[in-house]
């Protein structure tokens, strides 16, 4: 009787317990498939941000391509189609640039049967030769349109070339550019390199033929499993993108979040509370370590930013603008200094990266210009040359700036601007009229890019008064926005303020971000041509301590 009377004891024990873990099992299978869920769609969002990061980065390389061979197209036409000029401009464009270029002036052979070399530069091709290999489709398809068209891989040097026809080219000829591949084989980037994490390939066709790869990160092709394909347009060539996750973009410790989800609910209350003070004790040292980070930003910032000069005849005022939550140094920068005979360099550019690695490599280049720079030199020479350190030395992967030199103020007060741009936003100009139009022409390739290219420059003269705004796409990009817009915008505030203090506009133009959380920072270089602005007290406001800047 005793032992039944037990036995009834335990039940209700048995049951509770029985009804607990069936409780704690549902909870947790929900729980694991919602944060699976939620993975899943995290890492599918990511992956269609960083495939049209890629995107946008190979569109400008690639659009940046046709103005080399105008370039050399307008050399035929001013000298009348002069075959010593044309091999000294396109022998430049090789010598400034890495890597094994050949340029190349071809026509029709005379017997129907392929193209025959006019003049050539680079070690690919020689005056006198006759291509009628595959290339000759690329050379007849650019004789009939306007645009630039891309040969398929050639050879087993895995060569790639690029063709323009007329009006780039003389009348019944083609301009053309090529380059060897090389291996295909995946580059010895870090892993904290620029798209280290993702998995691209680049395709000289429309479809994933393996043997028309023209670069791959990873030796397994084709890629499989979730792939983001996105069109290229090389002039009237249509390349195909491909990108993968290479490792999880929402870090291992979210991936593997359901496992953890799951031992916590089998594990109970107990291994709940290890995990809580587990996280309260990694809370503790990543506050540590964030407070310690942060005062050493702090000190890297102040020393990093630059001292606006004092130039008679200029006005000069800058802001910079740490982009994220509590980051405080970045790779954005802007510049101004003399330069032998009474010239101003002036610059603004952005390294690729918001950490401290990216702040030294902005420090470095900045310091390169200068150096390159003090002399007087060209601005296409200055940044070619920034373009041969970087690569050579490895700074950083990809860097765009624009570079120009102010001459000294013409009797009318009025400057010449000379000034090349490598992959940056175009600057805006307002005239003392209040017209506002970018700074056009000079356009190239980011600097670091994998593919050879000689920056160029062009001169435009700034009427005495007028204002010019150099900034970094910090400024512009809004988050589900156009940035096309983001410009219009822009040129609109500055159209319609007051330009006679550049403090005032500085912060008017800051001050257009304040609805919208920044995803990158800011630089901002404002420069007005006419007479300085000073504070009552004599002291020239663009040189005041905090120069201007802003975190």
């Amino acid at each position: 009787m005793a032992s039944h009377r037990s036995a009834r004891r335990r039940w209700p024990l048995r049951t509770a317990s029985i009804i607990a873990v069936l409780i704690t099992l549902l909870a947790t299978a929900a729980a694991v498939w919602a944060a699976r869920t939620v993975v899943n769609d995290q890492e599918k969002r990511l992956l269609d941000e960083r495939a049209s990061e890629v995107s946008l980065v190979l569109t400008s390389a690639i659009d940046a391509i046709p103005a080399g061979l105008s370039s050399q197209g307008v050399v035929l036409t001013v000298t009348g189609g002069s075959r010593a000029a044309y091999h000294q401009a396109a022998q430049a464009a090789v010598d400034a640039g890495p890597g094994d270029l050949t340029f190349a002036w071809l026509r029709p052979a005379r017997d129907g049967h392929g193209y025959e070399v006019l003049e050539a530069a680079g070690s690919g091709l020689h005056r006198g030769d006759v291509i009628d290999d595959a290339r000759t489709s690329t050379f007849d398809a650019a004789m009939q349109q306007s645009k630039m068209v891309a040969t398929p891989v050639i050879g087993a040097d895995r060569k790639l070339g690029f063709a323009i026809g007329p009006p780039t080219a003389p009348a019944h000829s083609v301009l053309y550019r090529e380059t060897p591949l090389g291996p295909l084989a995946p580059p010895g980037a870090s892993s904290t390199a620029p798209f280290s994490e993702l998995d691209v390939v680049i395709y000289g066709s429309p479809t994933p033929h393996v043997a028309q790869a023209l670069a791959s990160t990873t030796p397994h092709l084709p890629l499989t499993g979730d792939v983001r394909r996105l069109p290229l347009a090389a002039g009237s060539s249509h390349w195909l993108l491909e990108v993968k996750a290479g490792q999880p973009l929402v870090g291992k410790v979210a991936t593997n979040a359901w496992w953890v989800t799951l031992l916590v609910g089998l594990a109970g209350a107990v291994l709940i509370a290890v995990a809580v003070e587990t996280a309260g004790r990694r809370r503790d040292a990543a506050l540590a370590l964030y407070e310690s980070e942060h005062q050493v930003a702090e000190t890297l910032q102040r020393s990093l930013l630059p001292r606006l000069p004092e130039i008679p005849g200029l006005q000069l005022a800058a802001r910079y603008l740490a982009g994220g939550q509590g980051q405080q140094v970045g790779g954005d920068w802007f510049d101004a200094f003399p330069v032998s005979g009474g010239r101003v360099g002036i610059a603004v550019g952005d390294v690729i990266g918001h950490d401290v690695v990216a702040a030294s490599a902005m420090a470095q280049i900045r310091a390169a210009l200068r150096a390159y720079a003090i002399d007087g030199a060209p601005p296409e020479q200055v940044i070619n040359r920034l373009d041969h350190l970087v690569e050579e030395l490895g700074l950083t992967q990809l860097v765009t700036v624009v570079y120009g030199l102010l001459e000294p103020p013409a009797a009318d007060g009025s400057r010449l601007l000379t000034h090349t741009n490598a992959g940056h936003l175009a600057p805006l100009v307002r005239t003392a009229s209040g017209d506002v139009t970018p700074l056009a022409g000079g356009e190239s390739i980011v600097i670091g890019a994998p593919i050879t290219f000689a920056h160029s420059q062009v001169e435009q003269r700034l009427e005495d008064g007028a204002t010019l705004v150099l900034f970094t796409d910090g400024l512009v990009e809004v988050p589900g926005g156009s940035i096309e817009d983001a410009l219009g915008d822009l040129s609109a505030t500055l159209a319609e303020t007051d330009v006679s203090d550049l403090e005032a506009l500085c912060d008017r133009i800051i001050g257009t971000t304040a609805d919208r959380p920044l995803r990158d920072d800011v630089a901002l270089l404002v420069i007005r041509l006419g007479d300085r602005q000073r504070t009552p007290d004599g002291v020239d406001a663009a040189a005041a301590p905090e120069l201007g800047v802003r975190a």
